[in-house]
């Protein structure tokens, strides 16, 4: 292997980050390179369709990359080796004396255009622009992408912005822990930081003072572990909020007594590829935890231990909120496992294969009656007419299989308890003592729980038409507070026009607020049209 020329040159180390046309890559190579004059930079690239070969060129190893396509050689004036947190700062808010503050005129058609508000006008942009230039005033400053590399002159970054409460650093030239913690130490307000999409290798020797008032941290896309993240972690005493998505956290551990994790109070380990529920439960000490984001993992299955006689688990105690979308769920039982969490009220549960072969207001149904304090599912509240519903819904869904197996032996009662935990609880619920015959309950069914399609008349709405499962017995003001969620138009009061499905040309005003949806015959498949 070709040794570099030292490890030192004019403007460039070993180990440094650089910026070409766009494209980040890390110095692994300074020196010459055979048939060629002048000097050479040998590039690691992030993205290895930017590279050529593993930094063997024409048989002789000049270095070592870490995919088998990523390096390549440039020549070092085509590389920008960025610029001081300091100097990036003054840049972007700096005082632009002009009317458009900086902001190119192109760009401005495209935001127009993007945002379809022909109507925008850079009004008052010259003002704003010379109130970011008082930088004591700075609180959040926004630095991504801007080729940061250091931190700058000691001392100068705290007399600059003594005020600043969040960072972002995201995805610069920054390739060490210990510099971050040079910008971090002067900035003696900060509390939230996000340092995603740099390289910056762990387990070293860093200031354990840099980061005292930080209680939020970012990291993502960082090709972290667990073993890396609980060494992060603990750079940060005061630590309440962790992101870590999109990282290789595989395998976890649980946490140790003294760690800034048991601390957390929200926790986001979307996309790291974890497969076994296992690994999450060893999570299921952290006694502080309300939020749990475990969005695009491979999980396949839920399963909560709880003690002899009890219904509910020990673990996260205080979970409120969990995300489980786009993971690998097959089977209802472990959807009714979440029954076993103490405090569970917010769930997003989207694109797992158990929905695959249900509909969407079916699949909606059979969650909420699955797990009693859910408030919110993916994203929309759940009004009491809706879990009403819901629960009716799921009794008569299962209604056949119940009677069938309520004569046989235990050990068949015993596994649809398992499945279906709350079922006969929700028996009792709805006040049904002897359960009715199939075809009794299909006929209250159909008198009490119908489904209405719900059209938006504006053309700008986001969502046009949603179809809902609803209790005859609502009242239109319920209704309406239904819709706004729905459309999301809070604050506006909606008008509602009824479009019976056997007369699709009537319209029939829903104006009596507190009258019940029966009073205006509504039926099965109607439609209600809102406009607002």
């Amino acid at each position: 292997m070709v040794e570099s020329v030292g490890t030192v040159s004019d403007c460039h180390k070993i180990g440094d980050r650089i910026d070409c046309d766009g494209h980040p890559g890390t110095v692994c190579y300074i020196g010459p390179v055979i048939d060629t004059n002048g000097l050479w930079l040998g590039i690691d690239w992030d993205d290895p369709a930017r590279g050529k070969h593993n930094g063997t060129y024409h048989d002789v190893e000049y270095f070592k990359t870490i995919l088998p396509t990523s390096g390549s050689f440039v020549r070092p004036g085509k590389v920008k080796t960025g610029i001081s947190c300091l100097d990036a700062i003054r840049q972007r808010y700096g005082l632009v004396d002009d009317e458009l503050a900086g902001v190119d005129r192109d760009k401005l058609f495209i935001l127009k255009r993007e945002i379809h508000a022909p109507f925008l006008e850079m009004v008052g942009f010259s003002k704003v622009n010379k109130k970011q230039s008082a930088f004591d005033q700075l609180k959040v400053v926004w630095l991504r992408d801007q080729l940061v590399s250091s931190a700058g002159v000691p001392g100068e970054l705290l007399e600059l912005c003594p005020n600043v409460r969040e960072l972002d650093i995201s995805k610069n030239l920054i390739n060490s822990w210990r510099i971050v913690a040079d910008i971090c130490i002067q900035l003696k307000k900060l509390e939230r930081l996000d340092v995603s999409e740099n390289l910056l290798p762990t387990k070293i020797d860093v200031d354990l003072n840099a980061f005292a008032n930080v209680n939020q941290l970012v990291m993502t896309r960082m090709n972290y572990d667990w073993s890396d993240i609980e060494w992060c972690s603990s750079l940060f005493p005061a630590l309440r909020v962790l992101y870590v998505p999109f990282n290789s956290a595989r395998v976890l551990r649980e946490p140790l007594e003294n760690s800034s994790l048991t601390q957390l109070v929200d926790l986001s380990l979307e996309g790291n590829n974890l497969s076994d529920w296992d690994e999450v439960l060893k999570l299921g000490n952290l006694l502080s935890l309300e939020n749990l984001n475990l969005n695009s993992n491979k999980i396949e299955r839920v399963k909560f231990f709880c003690d002899d006689g009890e219904e509910k688990t020990k673990s996260f105690p205080k979970l409120r909120q969990l995300h489980l979308s786009k993971n690998c769920i097959t089977e209802w039982r472990s959807i009714s496992e979440l029954e076993k969490l103490n405090n569970l009220e917010d769930l997003k549960l989207r694109d797992n294969p158990v929905f695959d072969n249900e509909k969407l207001t079916t699949t909606r149904d059979l969650i909420i009656a699955r797990i009693s304090k859910l408030k919110l599912l993916n994203g929309e509240e759940i009004i009491r007419e809706e879990r009403n519903g819901a629960e009716y819904v799921y009794l008569k869904t299962f209604d056949e299989e119940w009677k069938n197996i309520a004569d046989s032996d235990e050990c068949q009662k015993k596994e649809f308890i398992e499945n279906h935990p709350r079922y006969l609880s929700l028996i009792k619920k709805c006040g049904i003592t002897e359960f009715p015959s199939s075809t009794k309950f299909s006929t209250e069914m159909k008198s009490d729980v119908i489904t209405v399609e719900f059209v938006s008349s504006n053309v700008e709405s986001k969502v046009q038409n949603v179809k809902r499962k609803i209790m005859k017995d609502m009242n239109v003001q319920k209704v309406m507070g239904l819709v706004q969620r729905i459309f999301k138009i809070s604050g506006k009061i909606p008008t509602l026009l009824l479009i019976p499905s056997n007369r699709p040309n009537d319209e029939i005003p829903l104006d009596k607020f507190l009258q019940e949806l029966s009073y205006y015959s509504i039926q099965d498949g109607d439609k209600i049209i809102v406009h607002w």
